[in-house]
């Protein structure tokens, strides 16, 4: 009796966590660094949030492989530094830079990026805009609220489409990417719609189900689930404690635009580093996701930040 169950969750689990390791173990060890450029016959691609952090890396990594790089950022010291620099680190490579806000209900960026595109092929797209706010849900302004959705949603959504439609009306191959976040997981108190959880978990399920769309297409779509990574993502991310260990352990942005380069057209969702991966395994594979939500709902008036929070909003309402 003892040795069937043991023997039936088993295999319950080696056929949950072997394969997915073998598909993590493909994606960071067997697949090469491919040339984009030369794999899509692409002379352009447009890169949201390309200004600094993983944004900025991947623009580099694709100038580096000689293509043209469209750079849609905020109009910010951030987008100025940055047009100098990479202008002079690449002065062989074309560039425009298209400044907006995507946060924009009324997507009014749209326009400035098609102004921007309209004689040119788009064919790597990197959807990788997008920011953080933490503190409850219900504490935090609706405005800032829809700005964070809107970057990290609707703008993907938006742009998703419409380069989409231009490839598949001129036959042409490509590739668009979302960055995501494993942090999307699991349920994220204090972090509910934002960077965190559901905006990024949408990403992942929505890219996975265009991929499937676009196969026979020759566009293939790349979510990629970084581990905690050091760039301008955590200036927004107040002092909460989790963030902030996050950070001590973060890799370079660069890691992301290499796995973009290898996995494009190898692997649908690519979990990059060991943190990922670690979460993957313990908080989706061991854990029941149903039961992590209710050992959430216990824990969370235990957790510090969350205590701190609840005093700063009893002094506001006072």
């Amino acid at each position: 009796m003892f040795a069937t169950i043991y023997s039936i969750f088993f295999w319950i689990g080696f056929l949950a966590v072997v394969p997915y390791v073998a598909l993590v173990i493909y994606g960071a060890y067997g697949c090469q660094e491919q040339d984009l450029k030369k794999k899509y016959n692409a002379q352009w691609a447009l890169v949201t949030g390309g200004s600094s952090g993983i944004g900025a890396a991947l623009v580099r990594k694709l100038a580096s492989q000689k293509l043209n790089v469209v750079i849609a950022a905020l109009d910010d010291a951030l987008l100025k530094e940055f047009k100098t620099k990479i202008v002079e680190e690449y002065p062989n490579q074309e560039f425009r830079f298209v400044p907006c806000d995507l946060s924009s209900p009324t997507a009014d960026y749209l326009e400035s990026i098609k102004k921007s595109t309209e004689d040119i092929d788009i064919q790597i797209l990197c959807n990788n805009a997008g920011f953080i706010t933490t503190g409850c849900f219900a504490d935090i302004a609706e405005k800032r609220n829809m700005a964070n959705y809107h970057t990290n949603v609707t703008a993907c959504l938006t742009l998703s489409h419409y380069f989409l439609n231009r490839m598949l009306d001129k036959g042409l191959k490509g590739l668009v990417t979302y960055t995501s976040s494993s942090a999307g997981f699991i349920p994220n108190p204090m972090g509910a719609l934002n960077g965190l959880a559901s905006t990024k978990d949408f990403l992942t399920t929505f890219a996975a189900s265009i991929a499937a769309e676009h196969a026979e297409d020759g566009i293939d779509v790349l979510v990629i689930h970084p581990s905690p990574i050091d760039s301008n993502f955590y200036s927004n991310a107040g002092k909460m404690s989790a963030l902030l260990s996050a950070q001590k352990i973060s890799s370079p942005p660069s890691v992301v635009a290499d796995t973009v380069c290898r996995n494009a057209g190898k692997v649908i969702v690519a979990d990059q580093g060991i943190i990922t991966v670690l979460m993957k395994i313990g908080l989706t594979k061991v854990l029941d996701w149903n039961v992590f939500t209710e050992i959430m709902k216990l824990a969370i008036p235990f957790n510090g930040d969350y205590k701190a929070m609840k005093v700063r909003r009893e002094v506001k309402r006072d």
